[in-house]
């Protein structure tokens, strides 16, 4: 089991070209062998993959601003990770995941309206950017706006099948939809 997880993170690392980011062609195949993986630890390895694909842009100018800003979020300074993310989408407007941290921080900040408009670009880059979906469905449910939110789940699945307690929070989502019509 182990040999066989070493080997496919083997295989995820020697797939990815320099340039790495949403357009990377190895990440056709690490979401097809998600969808068809069984194991969860293989599903957890794939994920960590797609993401590690998804932040790396190949660049080292850009991939310092990534790990700047990845910084920043971590010790709070959620300004100067926004300017940070800002900077690097203005050099590198098609990098989705840049467009994505910085929804994220506007997300921490509390300023929904930014983090929705970020999550729509991020996912218009890259359709089955799970973690997008997920962030969208959270603002929505935070907004009791439960059938979009239960949407954007939905389609976190649709790309990442092992959304850990994801699909028993859509029954809950549904529940509270329902609760909403009557």
């Amino acid at each position: 089991m182990r040999r066989l997880a070493l080997a496919l993170m083997l295989a995820a690392s020697l797939d990815a070209p320099a340039m790495a980011t949403q357009k990377d062609p190895s990440l056709d195949g690490l979401f097809d062998r998600l969808q068809t993986v069984t194991d969860p630890l293989q599903a957890q390895l794939l994920i960590q993959a797609i993401w590690e694909t998804w932040t790396a842009s190949g660049d080292p100018a850009l991939d310092a601003l990534m790990a700047r800003g990845l910084g920043q979020m971590q010790v709070r300074d959620l300004d100067g990770a926004v300017a940070t993310f800002t900077a690097l989408i203005d050099k590198a407007p098609d990098f989705a995941e840049a467009w994505n941290k910085r929804a994220t921080v506007q997300w921490m900040r509390g300023d929904h309206e930014a983090s929705v408009a970020d999550i729509q670009k991020t996912v218009a880059l890259e359709p089955r950017h799970f973690g997008a979906w997920s962030g969208l469905g959270m603002i929505f449910e935070e907004r009791e706006q439960y059938e979009p939110a239960i949407r954007a789940y939905e389609e976190c699945l649709k790309y990442n099948p092992y959304a850990e307690g994801l699909r028993a929070h859509i029954e809950d989502v549904k529940r509270k939809a329902a609760r909403q019509k009557t």
